[in-house]
């Protein structure tokens, strides 16, 4: 699969067909992340960019899903280098949000 959209779009096109699935924010590109960079969703993650960079969602990105990656680029800023590490498939990581009450799952 592979989406060539604004970096909302593949966002919300992560949640609808992967309902399941678990992000990390790549910090390395998109800086360091106050709330964390590990265990969001993909409305999880546009949520925390409407609150700091709105301009961000609508930057030009690419979703791929293929047998050898899981991510989606940010086209002004590395074609080469993911801005979110998607995991979709096989086992996940532990997502930060209880599913049941939107709120961040206290550890």
């Amino acid at each position: 699969m592979q989406l060539n959209d604004s970096f909302q779009v593949c966002l919300l096109a992560l949640a609808s067909r992967y309902p399941e699935h678990v992000v990390d924010i790549n910090e390395a590109l998109l800086g360091p992340q106050s709330r964390g960079a590990e265990g969001w969703t993909s409305l999880d993650v546009i949520e925390i960019l409407q609150d700091t960079v709105p301009e961000l969602l609508q930057a030009a990105a690419r979703l791929v899903i293929d047998t050898q990656k899981s991510e989606i680029y940010l086209l002004e800023h590395s074609e080469e280098i993911p801005a979110i590490l998607v995991h979709c498939r096989g086992r996940l990581p532990k997502s930060r949000r209880n599913t049941g009450t939107g709120q961040p799952v206290q550890v």
